[in-house]
């Protein structure tokens, strides 16, 4: 098993906070994302990992090498103008087997890992709740199967957000791949989030989703999720541990 991680851009809404490193750098309870990331791969036993670079890349290698880590490297020059769909299709010779996929501004318990490696096929980790815009949200059916995936849709119709850690069969990769592709290399669509090839393959490639509402998990995209973020983690066990109050 291995771990992509996009860590490409630059995180703007964040520095209105003073903060212009990479995103994955901020500091929570006493850890920062990234090394709480590190740590939850770690624990499951997942050695091998790609981090998609851009801005400030070199903070991001040299935390790596501080931690004795060599990950593969993949670089997006491109990334102030384009999104993850773009970051991910850099990334796709590394597609070739089971994978686990990560956004690099996430906390969350390690336990998340645990629930999207307990059993085969392509798994996406969701926080069944009511979601606003602003969240990935995700259609199911009664069988927990992911019918649709993206920002635009109701959230009415909705079962909860897509976290942004997930799991990639190795039989569904080579579709993904295509999806990828025709994406950003016929249509040109590089500034989409990658939840756009995956919707792509839904109808054909079943992919289910694994509840993980009960543990710690949050996105940090603005100044405010970076304090929700600290206040989740002081009432932790452990970083981005415990289980998520509501």
């Amino acid at each position: 098993m291995r771990a992509i991680v996009l860590a490409a851009g630059r995180g703007r809404r964040l520095e209105a906070s003073g903060w212009t490193a990479p995103k994955c750098l901020l500091p929570v309870g006493g850890t920062t994302i990234l090394d709480n990331m590190l740590d939850a791969l770690a624990a499951h036993g997942v050695r091998e990992l790609v981090l998609v670079v851009g801005y400030r890349q070199d903070d991001i290698k040299r935390h790596m090498t501080a931690r004795g880590l060599d990950p593969a490297y993949v670089q997006n020059p491109d990334f102030a103008e384009t999104n993850t769909i773009n970051s991910l299709w850099r990334a796709r010779e590394f597609m070739d087997a089971d994978f686990l996929y990560f956004n690099a501004d996430v906390l969350f318990h390690a336990d998340v890992l645990g629930r999207l490696l307990a059993a085969p096929g392509s798994r996406l980790a969701v926080d069944r709740k009511t979601c606003g815009d602003e969240e990935v949200k995700v259609v199911l059916d009664a069988q927990g199967r992911v019918r649709r995936i993206g920002k635009a849709l109701d959230p009415g119709l909705c079962a909860g957000e897509f976290i942004g850690i997930a799991r990639f069969a190795a039989g569904d990769n080579p579709a993904f791949v295509e999806a990828l592709r025709r994406r950003n290399v016929e249509r040109g669509e590089v500034k989409l989030f990658f939840e756009a090839a995956v919707d792509d393959l839904l109808d054909s490639h079943p992919m289910t989703a694994v509840d993980v509402s009960d543990l710690a998990s949050i996105e940090v995209d603005f100044p405010e999720d970076w304090k929700a973020a600290q206040a989740l983690a002081a009432r932790a066990t452990g970083p981005a541990g415990g289980v998520k109050p509501r």
